[in-house]
Parts: structure tokens; sequence; C-alpha cells
């Protein structure tokens, strides 16, 4: 099995941004997501068609790699940028 191609935007993600952790995830009977999220909550993704290649790429970017959400510090990155929630912020819509 060859080494999967890295998508130019996860690149740039991970050497761009500091403390950089990935997480795993299915989203589809054949697909995964790759998520990065830094330091700071900012975050990009890319969708690959196995686990393994996930994992891969993760290595190859020098990142920490978290199976799902199994460190939930992430998470609470992630949502301190929602600005959904935020009084006033943006409204979804309806």
């Amino acid at each position: 099995m060859t080494a999967p191609r890295i998508p130019a935007e996860l690149r740039r993600f991970a050497a761009d941004h500091e403390a950089v952790d990935a997480v795993i995830q299915r989203i589809g009977l054949d697909t995964w997501d790759l998520l990065l999220v830094d330091g700071e909550g900012n975050w990009t993704r890319g969708v690959f068609p196995a686990k393994e290649q996930c994992r891969e790429v993760a290595e190859q970017l020098g990142v920490s790699v978290h199976d799902g959400w199994d460190d939930e510090s992430i998470a609470k990155r992630m949502n301190r940028r929602d600005h959904w929630n935020d009084p006033g912020g943006q409204r979804r819509a309806l």
C-alpha cells in the first residue's frame, strides 16, 4: 500500500499552528475524518477512505493522534471558538 497523499491544507495547518492534535473519527461507511485542532481551538479536517491512512498522515505531520474524542480537552478547545453560542454572536439559519 502506498503512503496517502497529505492535502496541502493539512500540511499548512500543522506547520503554521502550535500544539496541534489530531482526532480520527468515522464519518461514513467507508470514510474517516482526520481533524487537526490547534491550541487555540482552530481546526481543519481531511477525509480519508481508511482509519489507517488518517493515522499515517497524522504521524507524518508529527502531531499527537487521538482515536476519537478520548481527550475531552480537545473538544473544549474547539468549543471555546464556537461563536454560535456567544451572546450576540453569529446566528444559525432557521
